[in-house]
């Protein structure tokens, strides 16, 4: 049987990671939202450039770090 101390330190470790899961969900949504008024990146042919820009992880880390 496990120790009550032992799962509750489990329980709160799980607890930490869902709630930075849902701050990071909420980052990532409102930088979705901001995305809306993009203009379609098909039509503009830019689309390509768009997401390897995007994919860059220091283009990443910048707007992680603007979005807060």
């Amino acid at each position: 049987m496990k120790n009550a101390y032992a799962v509750l330190e489990e329980k709160e470790a799980d607890l930490a990671r869902v709630r930075l899961e849902i701050e990071s969900l909420r980052v990532v949504a409102s930088l979705l939202e901001k995305t809306d008024d993009l203009p379609d990146l098909e039509a503009t042919g830019t689309d390509s450039l768009f997401s390897s820009v995007a994919t860059t992880r220091s283009s990443l880390w910048k707007a992680l770090k603007r979005a807060r």
